[in-house]
């Protein structure tokens, strides 16, 4: 409150002097602004202390990795800002120009590859997004190497080449989020606007930088990111945190009822023990019927709990965990009983044009009445349908050989090629490829090869035109090639 104090005081001084005695105030005015960047700097100081003292106070008190990870980039990014405003840790070692540069271009790289570390949990993109979590690593390397070409760069062009570096991540991160599609939207939107509010900071900083703004105000406009970004993010990590112990009451509580039922039920049959034979065996099966009921209604949850785990949300199809366990149980049981297993590989062509063209839940739609109507032809209660990933759909046909598959598969291009989905007043037409192949007891076969056969055969519906089914036979390809 003192330092707030003072520094308003200062802010009056100031005016007053630049008002009243214009012509012979230009020393006082000077001071005045030396101090009070002092004492901006000292409340930055103390604040992030405080800060930083909550991140780590929260990330022990629940045990997550992300919080951690949070609380040490709070830490580099303001270490930063503070070097970049003038107040150097190595000042205290060496008075080298370039080596307080490679001190404000580490720090401030360092920040940015700790941030993409917290991204990466905090979407589980290493596990669900490889291709975004690739990116993100190359990126990492590539803003590691900045910091020893650092020594060719005048200490002068150090902070434009630290903001571009940043704005880079930034742009980084806001594509990674726009690819992903695993995660809850709601936290994909604030993650969004944090990005795209500290992209907005960015702008502003260059704009104040080539319109040759003091150092000063430059350094303000940081400090003033990094708090926005600091409570953004908090709030960010706090809904994340909120919605898990919600889904996490929400269990404990249904665990409990059927406890509860099932303890209300046996003190009831206690009872019921302790009265005649006859009025014994009449009640126990009263009681014994209420149980089984409670016992039924238990299960249909716990199955209903096991479905939202195995289907996809936007399809209703399964999932890619629920694929990768089916397979398997499949490849076994086909082994055993020496019969053929056929795979259908589904995918929607030239779906990133739909999305371009009409938007990303237009996208979904398709996606949905595609799903749909695969659903709708998979006859047999054997046959499985999944959403693999994106666009792409996965059938598991048990106990059907090439020809049924292919005909299968001949059936979804048909229906797809006649489907239209209307989105508000315009008409989107769509085709799908299929790559199509058959295990038959073929010799030193894994569900994985499998798998690769039908991805080549899809591949090969790709390569001549689209909008076609072409089979793959296991013996007729070498994949070593």
């Amino acid at each position: 409150m003192r330092n707030v104090i003072n520094s308003l005081i200062f802010c009056l001084i100031t005016l007053f002097t630049s008002f009243g005695v214009m012509a012979h105030g230009t020393h006082l005015v000077a001071k005045t602004s030396v101090l009070l960047q002092l004492h901006i700097q000292h409340i930055f100081i103390g604040s992030s202390l405080i800060l930083l003292l909550m991140c780590f106070t929260w990330a022990k008190a629940s045990r997550s990795y992300s919080v951690a990870t949070l609380a040490l980039f709070f830490t580099v990014k303001s270490l930063s800002i503070l070097v970049a405003g003038g107040i150097s840790l190595l000042a205290l070692l060496t008075n080298n120009l370039y080596f307080f540069n490679v001190e404000s271009i580490l720090l401030a790289n360092l920040s940015n590859i700790i941030f993409f570390i917290f991204t990466i949990k905090l979407f589980a993109l290493k596990k669900d997004e490889h291709n975004s979590y690739q990116l993100l690593l190359r990126l990492s390397i590539i803003i590691a190497l900045i910091v020893p070409l650092s020594f060719l760069f005048s200490p002068n062009h150090t902070w434009l080449l630290t903001q571009i570096s940043t704005s880079i991540s930034l742009l980084a991160l806001l594509y990674v989020t726009k690819c992903e599609k695993t995660v809850n939207v709601d936290l994909l939107k604030i993650f969004s606007l944090i990005l795209i509010v500290q992209l907005s900071f960015n702008v502003l900083a260059y704009l104040l930088y080539y319109l040759s703004f003091s150092a000063h105000i430059i350094n303000c406009v940081d400090m003033s990111a990094f708090w926005v970004m600091a409570i953004m993010v908090t709030y960010l990590m706090g809904h994340t945190y909120f919605c898990q112990l919600r889904d996490e009451k929400l269990a404990q509580q249904q665990v409990m009822s059927s406890v509860k039922t099932s303890e209300l039920a046996q003190k009831e049959l206690q009872i019921l023990q302790d009265e005649s034979q006859e009025q014994l065996e009449s009640r126990v099966q009263e009681r014994t019927l209420e149980l089984n009921i409670a016992l039924q209604e238990l299960e249909a949850v716990n199955q209903e709990l096991k479905e939202k785990n195995t289907l996809d949300d936007l399809s209703g199809l399964y999932n890619r965990r629920y694929y990768d366990q089916k397979i398997v149980a499949e490849f076994r049981r086909s082994r055993r009983n020496l019969t053929p297993l056929s795979i259908i590989l589904v995918d929607i062509d030239h779906f990133k044009n739909v999305n371009d063209s009409f938007g990303h839940l237009a996208g979904d739609k398709c996606i949905v009445e595609v799903a749909s109507m695969i659903k709708s032809l998979l006859r047999r209660s054997s046959d499985v349908g999944c959403r693999y990933g994106g666009e792409e759909f996965c059938l598991i046909l048990p106990e059907t050989d090439d020809k049924g598959a292919l005909a299968l598969a001949q059936e979804i291009c048909e229906n797809v090629r006649q489907q239209q989905v209307y989105n508000n007043e315009n008409v989107i037409k769509l085709t799908v490829s299929c790559g199509v192949t058959t295990y038959q007891q073929e010799k030193e076969i894994t569900p994985e090869i499998i798998f690769e056969y039908v991805d080549k055969a899809l591949y090969k519906a790709k390569a001549a035109g689209r909008d076609q089914v072409q089979v793959m036979p296991i013996e007729k390809i070498n994949l070593s090639s």
